[in-house]
């Protein structure tokens, strides 16, 4: 089933994703189309769904649509292939995409291009196609290949052999080129082939039979990616088109084990019949596997990897969390906790290390497994993230653009889960008629559930009730009978204690209330929503913002030089609520932050993203980890949960109450 417009794509994601009906407005929401858009779809999908034997899209009027399975490989497929495609197209154009990609094939392959041929064939103006061809070129750019405009033959690409290898490795290697292509260039698909033949299950699979018996770890994406290097090998040799390395760094290369592993990748069998490279080429080889290193020095050491470099980026590394001290990043870095993954950190930041050193590691990716999805983590470890990062590229003085950014979010998602709401434990009360060794029992099976929540747990005699200080109590747990009501307590019935309504029960009336409103209350006080704001476009919007909220003129330069460096990092826009979520250092405002701007008109991310609200946030550098834990809930939950933002318009402080106790509600259940 071929699927060329985003809203197809949403609207058959949510379908498949949901088995409740699901109103042409909720499908219209989702997919940031009119209602009449998406009735005027559902036949066409409807009819593409039936011939292929996937499911039929079930109507009901008054109800809305759902979508029926007919079971079945065909079914499975599409629900995988529905997902991918979501992850991969959620927040970009997959017209423009394929559109870009074909542009790209036709310039790396072809000796010279012309605009107005590129426009015929992808049926768009000479001006229509300015966009993807712009795109095209900074891609380009990316791998330092430059495309040349020749007077009367068009654009001509030059650049390093390595370096228009690796562009034609990541197009081809794209999952975007996986789902059939809107345009297809067979040129392109045979430079990767010998005599019509695809070898690329042969050599991969030999390949990796060599790489598993050595000590190297490469990415899986890395596999593929390297074996298609050895498919393009040959026919690039072939043409007379080798590698160029200079003499220091081929020394360098052939002094590491990665050199050892890739002159027994050539020595393969299966290998050698496809093709016999020349020594720069399995030099070059080498880097290859340098650069896609998967790395843990935690479990596995440092043996096998280039110890200057190491030492080198274990430098590097203190150095930037140096830097970041005086941020609020500092408060999780100080920590115990830190120091349990200091070396996942080093060991991901080694990885970028090694591309920086024998490659390039602001190259634009069209191959990773996450496409940065917006729900995959939390705002703050994004952001966390965007800082580690951007100051890594200042010492390095080089953009970096890879898919180990998201490893490095996982790690401080990791850490944050760790910590603890602010809490006051419950001070609790006991007693029953059944007497002193029931009663006991009772409260030793609170505190196996909950002893996390209790400071002390104390039991009485009934008639000892009566003496006790009910203030030194926050609740008193019974047997169950009616008499106890007379206590000026909180009340919990202990025969319930193994049933899900008494442990609903228990939460409510005892254990909700020990967890600390502060940062909820700061919040309210410090959110300011903002009506109809006229945004004409975002980046001139960021920069009236970075002018208004910087504390000095410096400051408000920094502020919007580092939300377009940031933006290259990891983007600020969450596509499932069209919510752009805007970090400014305190250092940079000298004040809490808390405003949500929503446009007066229509407003775009990229080309055909609505961006629905502007959220700027500051968060003070002496916040606990326990409020920021909270805080990043709460930006979680503005920007992925449908129908937030209308919810705080109605009703800001009730809103935020509830996002509160529903955060805390999750926590308690999944203790």
């Amino acid at each position: 089933m071929q699927i060329s417009k985003n809203r197809h794509i949403m609207i058959l994601y949510y379908l498949a994703r949901n088995a409740e009906f699901a109103t042409a407005e909720t499908l219209a929401h989702f997919s940031q189309s009119s209602t009449r858009t998406v009735k005027d779809d559902i036949p066409y999908l409807n009819k593409q769904l039936k011939e292929e034997n996937i499911g039929e899209i079930e109507a009901i009027k008054g109800k809305g649509y759902r979508l029926h399975s007919f079971g079945g490989t065909e079914y499975d497929e599409f629900y995988t292939r529905i997902n991918v495609l979501y992850s991969m197209f959620h927040n970009r154009s997959i017209e423009s995409i394929n559109r870009s990609l074909y542009i790209l094939k036709r310039l790396l392959m072809d000796e010279y291009v012309l605009i107005d041929d590129l426009a015929e064939e992808l049926y768009l103006s000479r001006s229509a196609i300015r966009n993807d061809m712009t795109w095209a070129i900074r891609f380009l750019e990316s791998y330092h290949i430059e495309a040349k405009i020749v007077a009367n033959k068009g654009y001509h690409t030059e650049g390093k052999e390595q370096d228009i290898r690796s562009a034609l490795v990541e197009l081809r290697c794209s999952q975007y080129h996986e789902f059939q292509p809107l345009f297809p260039y067979q040129k392109f698909d045979d430079e990767f082939r010998i005599n019509n033949k695809n070898y690329y299950s042969d050599l991969r699979k030999a390949f990796l039979d060599v790489l598993r018996s050595t000590r190297i770890t490469i990415f899986d994406i890395a596999t593929k990616k390297v074996t298609s290097h050895i498919c393009l090998m040959a026919n690039r040799i072939k043409e007379g088109k080798l590698v160029q390395i200079d003499e220091k760094m081929a020394d360098e290369i052939r002094a590491t084990y990665d050199y050892e592993v890739a002159k027994l990748v050539f020595a393969d069998k299966t290998i050698k019949s496809y093709v016999e490279p020349p020594e720069i080429e399995i030099v070059n080889f080498a880097r290859l596997l340098l650069i896609n290193r998967d790395i843990d020095m935690r479990v596995n050491g440092i043996d096998d990897l280039p110890l200057d470099l190491v030492k080198e980026n274990l430098k590097l590394f203190n150095e930037i969390l140096d830097d970041m001290s005086n941020s609020f990043a500092a408060k999780i870095h100080k920590t115990d906790l830190f120091k349990v993954y200091e070396r996942d950190f080093e060991s991901l930041m080694l990885q970028m290390y090694l591309k920086y050193h024998f490659d390039y590691t602001g190259k634009i990716r069209l191959v990773t497994y996450t496409e940065e999805d917006d729900t995959l983590f939390s705002p703050i470890p994004f952001e966390l993230t965007r800082a580690l990062i951007s100051r890594l590229q200042l010492r390095l003085k080089t953009p970096i653009r890879d898919q180990l950014v998201s490893s490095f979010a996982a790690l401080y998602e990791r850490m944050l889960k760790k910590v603890t709401y602010p809490y006051r434990k419950q001070r609790l009360a006991v007693t029953s008629t059944e007497g002193l060794v029931y009663s006991k029992h009772l409260a030793e099976s609170m505190k196996e559930l909950y002893g996390q929540y209790i400071q002390s747990i104390d039991v009485f005699n009934l008639y000892e009730m009566r003496k006790i200080r009910f203030e030194d109590y926050d609740a008193l747990a019974h047997s169950g009978f009616i008499l106890y009501y007379n206590y000026p307590l909180p009340l919990i019935n202990l025969r319930e204690l193994d049933y899900e309504k008494g442990n609903n029960d228990f939460f409510e009336n005892i254990f909700r209330k020990g967890y600390d409103l502060s940062e909820i209350e700061s919040i309210k006080k410090t959110m300011t929503i903002h009506t109809d704001t006229n945004i004409k476009d975002i980046d001139s919007f960021v920069e009236a913002l970075s002018y208004r909220y910087g504390k000095d003129d410096k400051s408000q330069k920094i502020l919007y030089d580092q939300y377009k460096d940031n933006e290259q990092i990891i983007n600020h826009y969450y596509a499932r609520n069209g919510i752009m979520l805007l970090f400014m250092p305190y250092v940079l405002t000298g004040r809490d932050v808390f405003d949500i701007y929503i446009p007066a008109h229509t407003v775009y991310y990229g080309q055909d993203m609505e961006m629905k609200a502007m959220i700027a946030v500051t968060i003070d550098n002496k916040i606990s980890l326990p409020d920021m834990k909270i805080l990043d809930h709460v930006l979680r939950y503005i920007a992925q949960v449908d129908g937030t933002i209308e919810d705080l318009l109605e009703d800001k402080d009730g809103t935020l109450e509830r996002i509160f106790v529903g955060i805390i509600r999750r926590s308690f259940y999944n203790r």
